[in-house]
């Protein structure tokens, strides 16, 4: 699978799950195509290549650990005086496990999530997470009746494919508005988001889990969180940080006195989080906080 750095730099419709998992192929497509036959020219080389691919999309916390693993065990193999093929094929075989844990991670997951689906569950989420769907999937398979309600998640409307892709599952679903998730908040009985990162006091995802996670709690809609505990990074460890993305995509016209704000994505606080499933099981907060988050 040949991805390149621009694929995913420009890919601002992808899960972190899929961007992680891209972001290996793209290292990986590197070092297969790497011509030097010097082993430190191809660490530094692919050292150089694994920033670029972690600045492409900076606030994906997978792809920075993942990309940070192989690049850190290409250079202890270095410093075991390897030969320039043997890192290549031990570099090669590392990423190839990274990609088939990952795999594991999210079925087990789906198998957890699933668990909490019951027959005529309503489920409200938005953006599209691989992780969500594979816990709807698993759900499906172990032959729930439920329906899913798809916010489409402007700007880029991912809740659109997402609908379109659970329904032609076979999956009764209704796909609305972001600015109707009070209103149909009535009518469902749970929520369900996923994280691109963890950190002390909540999590990062998605622009507009937030006001989903308050309208939630006041609601008192139980609202759950699906992230592998990979995507787990301390603020004390490296802060959180936000870029605008591209303002044609919210209003293209010409206006000097318009100023347009378009962030993808946003902070939620543990407090109105219900619990946070992962591939160790289902967690309460607080529980969650003292496993994973507390030194």
């Amino acid at each position: 699978m040949s991805v390149s750095i621009k694929d995913i730099k420009d890919d601002t419709f992808s899960g972190s799950f899929e961007l992680s998992q891209n972001a290996l192929y793209a290292l990986l497509d590197f070092i297969e195509k790497s011509k030097t036959q010097n082993a430190e020219k191809l660490v530094d080389e692919c050292n150089t290549i694994g920033k670029e691919i972690i600045k492409s999309q900076p606030n994906m916390v997978n792809i920075r650990r993942k990309i940070s693993i192989v690049i850190y065990h290409m250079k202890r193999l270095l410093k075991s005086n390897k030969s320039t093929e043997d890192i290549k094929k031990t570099s090669k075989y590392k990423i190839e496990e990274l990609i088939k844990v990952a795999e594991f991670k999210k079925k087990k997951i789906g198998n957890i999530g699933a668990k909490l689906i019951f027959n005529h569950s309503k489920i409200l989420t938005i953006s599209s997470s691989s992780l969500i769907k594979e816990i709807i999937y698993s759900a499906q398979q172990l032959k729930r009746k439920f329906s899913v309600y798809c916010l489409e998640s402007r700007p880029n409307n991912e809740g659109h494919a997402l609908a379109s892709e659970l329904s032609q599952k076979g999956i009764s679903c209704v796909l609305t508005t972001d600015a109707m998730m009070g209103q149909i908040l009535n009518e469902v009985n749970m929520v369900i988001s996923g994280a691109d990162r963890i950190y002390e006091s909540g999590f990062v995802n998605k622009t507009g889990t937030l006001p989903l996670a308050i309208t939630s709690k006041t609601f008192q809609i139980p609202f759950y969180v699906a992230a592998e505990t990979d995507k787990i990074l301390k603020e004390i460890d490296r802060s959180i940080r936000f870029y605008p993305q591209n303002p044609n995509e919210i209003y293209k016209g010409k206006n000097s006195n318009l100023t347009i704000s378009n962030y993808y994505f946003e902070e939620i606080p543990f407090d109105y989080v219900t619990k946070i499933i992962c591939e160790d099981g289902v967690f309460d907060t607080g529980e969650f906080s003292s496993w994973y988050l507390e030194d």
